[in-house]
C-alpha cells in the first residue's frame, strides 16, 4: 500500500485468476478470499481433485471398520449433543441384521438434516450459499471426515447444476458449527420438499433435482452430520465480506486523502519522521500512502509557511498552526485498522481450508477423535474486531465530511459545499445521512462473544456467534462503502471549490471519474441514484 500506483494484493489476486475457468478443491488445494469473489462474480464450476478421493474412501473405510466392531462413536451409532448418551438401539446386539443396523444409522443422518433444516428470515443471497457449499465440499474432501465420495459429489453436483438452496438468515449460534443453515442446504440435496432457487425463480427441491437431472442424496454412515457440522456458512459470509473490505479500505484511504487535501492539511503531521518514531507498522503504511497520494499537490500546506503568516498577519483570521485530530490523526488512527486486517485475511483464508467438523478421522494412526473444530471463534473475532475499525472509521468519514461542510471548520469553502447556501441545501442532507449510516455501525460494532447464550440442554454451554459476527460484518463492510462514496462525492466538491488544477495528480485523476457519474451539486435534486452509483464505482473497482 506505500505505493499509490500498487494494486490492492487481494483484488490483483482475483484479476490474476479472472482467466480462470473452474475452481479446483480438494487435497493440497488452498482456497482464498479471490476464489469466493470469483465464485460469487461468476459462478464457475467447481471441480474435485483425484487426490481427494482417495483420502475420502481411505478415512470411510476406516470409519466403517469401527462402525462394524460396534465402536460408539458420535453421532453416528449415538444420538446427538446433549443426547450423545442415547446409543444406537441395535449397538450391543450382533445379532442383528447388519443391514438393520445400517438402515438405522442411515436414518439418523437423514433425520437430523430434516429436523435442523428450521431456519427463519430473510433469504441469503444465493452468492453467499455458493461459496458455503464450496467450502463444505472442500472441508469434507481432505479425508478427514470419513464422508462417502457421493457425499462430497453430490454437494459439488448440486452447486454445478445451478440450483441454489434457500438459506435464511437465524438459526446459526456458530457452536457445533452452522448446523441449521447447513441443514437448509442439505434438505435441498437430499431432495426434501424445501425451497431452492433454480434458472431464476423458487420452485422445491425435488423439482429442481428433476429439472437438472440429478438424483436425490441418501447419506450414509456419517454424511448427513458432516455435511451440516462445520463452519462454512459463517466462513462464506466473513470472506466475501472480507475480500470487499480489504478492497475498500484503499478506496477510503483514496477518499480521505482527497478530503484531507482539500481542508488544507497541514503536512507536517505526515512527516516521516513523526510516525517512524511511534514505531508501529500500520500507521507508517497508512502514512507512506498518504504522502504518495498528495505528490504534486499545491494545496497541501507548509507548516513553516503557516507559522510566518501568523507573524506577518493578523493571527485572528489565519488558520491555526495546528490542525483538528481528524485532520492530523488518520495515520495513528488507521494504522490498526491495516494490521488487523492483515491479521483477519489470514484468519478467514485458514478457516476456508480448515477441517472444520466433528469427529476427526485419522486413519493414519487409527484413530477418531471428539473435539470441537466446528467452533467459529475465530471467524468471531476477525469480524468482530474489524467491526469495531469500521465503526471508528465511519465516525472519522462522518467528523471529515462535517469539516467540509460547516463555515467554522472548513478554512473558506462556502457552507455545505455549494455555491448558494442561503438557497440551496448542497452537502448538508447528505451529512446527515452520514450520521445515520455511522451510527449504524457503531451499533453493529458490539461483540458477538458477549451474548455467547446457554442451549441444547447445556452441551453447547459456549458458543461463537460466528455467523452473527459474520453477517453484522456484512452490513457494516456495506454501510462503510456508502460512507466512502459520500466523502467521495463531498472531497471532489470541495477540491474543486479550491482549484481541482492544485490538487495532487491523484485527486485530479479520481475527479475525473467521480464527474463523469455526477456532475456538481450546484442546485437540489434527489441524491439516491447517484450516490448508489458512486457505490458501484467502488464494488467495481473503478476507482
Amino acid at each position: 500500500m506505500a505505493d499509490i500506483s500498487m494494486e490492492n494484493v487481494i483484488s490483483r489476486k482475483l484479476k490474476n485468476s479472472q482467466e480462470k475457468k473452474s475452481i479446483t478443491i480438494g487435497v493440497n488445494c488452498k482456497l482464498t478470499l479471490s476464489d469466493a469473489k470469483l465464485l460469487s462474480v461468476k459462478a464457475l464450476p467447481v471441480h474435485l481433485n483425484q487426490e481427494s478421493y482417495t483420502a475420502m474412501e481411505r478415512s470411510h473405510q476406516f470409519l466403517k471398520n469401527c462402525i462394524d466392531q460396534r465402536m460408539p462413536i458420535y453421532g453416528i451409532n449415538t444420538h446427538f449433543g446433549d443426547q450423545v448418551n442415547f446409543l444406537e438401539p441395535y449397538l450391543k446386539n450382533s445379532d442383528v441384521n447388519e443391514s438393520d443396523y445400517y438402515k438405522s444409522i442411515n436414518n439418523r443422518q437423514e433425520n437430523l438434516i430434516k429436523a435442523h433444516s428450521c431456519a427463519l428470515g430473510d433469504i441469503i443471497r444465493p452468492d453467499i450459499i455458493r461459496i458455503a457449499m464450496m467450502l463444505r465440499a472442500h472441508c469434507l474432501s481432505q479425508g478427514y471426515s470419513g464422508v462417502s465420495n457421493e457425499a462430497v459429489d453430490a454437494i459439488i453436483a448440486y452447486l454445478n447444476s445451478g440450483i441454489t438452496p434457500a438459506v435464511r438468515y437465524y438459526g446459526s449460534i456458530g457452536a457445533s458449527g452452522d448446523l441449521i443453515p447447513l441443514a437448509s442446504i442439505a434438505a435441498g440435496i437430499i431432495g426434501e420438499n424445501v425451497d431452492v432457487l433454480y434458472r431464476g425463480e423458487i420452485m422445491k427441491s425435488p423439482q429442481a433435482l428433476e429439472l437438472a437431472g440429478l438424483k436425490k442424496f441418501h447419506p450414509q454412515l456419517r454424511d448427513g452430520l458432516a455435511m451440516i457440522n462445520g463452519t462454512s456458512f459463517m466462513t462464506a459470509i466473513a470472506s466475501l465480506s472480507l475480500y470487499n473490505l480489504s478492497r475498500l479500505t484503499r478506496q477510503m484511504l483514496i477518499a480521505i486523502a482527497m478530503a484531507l487535501e482539500s481542508m488544507l492539511v497541514i503536512s507536517s503531521g505526515y512527516h516521516p519522521l513523526v510516525h517512524h518514531l511511534k514505531r508501529q507498522t500500520g500507521e507508517s503504511t497508512v502514512n507512506d500512502f498518504l504522502l504518495n497520494f498528495w505528490k504534486g499537490s499545491q494545496l497541501v500546506t507548509d507548516l513553516d509557511e503557516l507559522r510566518q503568516s501568523h507573524i506577518q498577519e493578523d493571527s485572528k483570521t489565519t488558520r491555526p498552526v495546528q490542525d483538528y485530530y481528524s485532520l492530523r490523526a488518520v495515520s495513528q488512527g488507521f494504522g490498526p485498522f491495516e494490521e488487523n486486517l492483515e491479521h483477519a485475511i489470514t484468519w478467514i483464508e485458514n478457516e476456508m481450508n480448515s477441517i472444520n467438523d466433528n469427529p476427526i478421522i485419522d486413519p493414519d494412526e487409527n484413530k477418531i477423535h471428539h473435539s470441537a473444530n466446528f467452533m467459529g471463534y475465530y471467524v468471531t473475532d476477525a469480524c468482530d474486531i474489524l467491526k469495531m475499525d469500521i465503526a471508528q472509521a465511519s465516525t472519522w468519514i462522518h467528523a471529515l465530511l462535517a469539516n467540509l461542510v460547516h463555515p467554522r471548520k472548513n478554512h473558506n469553502l462556502p457552507a455545505n459545499l455549494v455555491d448558494e447556501p442561503g438557497t440551496q441545501n448542497g452537502f448538508r442532507p447528505i451529512q446527515l445521512l452520514a450520521a445515520a449510516l455511522a451510527v449504524e455501525n457503531r451499533k453493529l460494532s458490539q461483540t458477538h462473544q458477549s451474548h455467547t447464550l446457554p442451549t441444547e440442554g447445556d452441551n453447547q454451554d459456549v458458543n461463537s456467534l460466528g455467523t452473527h459476527a459474520a453477517l453484522d460484518f456484512q452490513e457494516s463492510v456495506a454501510n462503510l462503502e456508502r460512507l466512502t462514496g459520500i466523502l467521495f462525492l463531498a472531497a471532489t466538491q470541495a477540491l474543486e471549490f479550491r482549484g481541482i488544477e492544485k490538487a495532487s495528480h491523484e485527486s485530479q485523476h479520481v475527479y475525473e471519474i467521480i464527474r463523469s457519474y455526477s456532475p456538481k451539486i450546484a442546485d437540489c435534486r434527489p441524491m439516491s441514484e447517484e450516490l448508489n452509483s458512486i457505490t458501484n464505482l467502488l464494488d467495481e473497482e473503478k476507482i
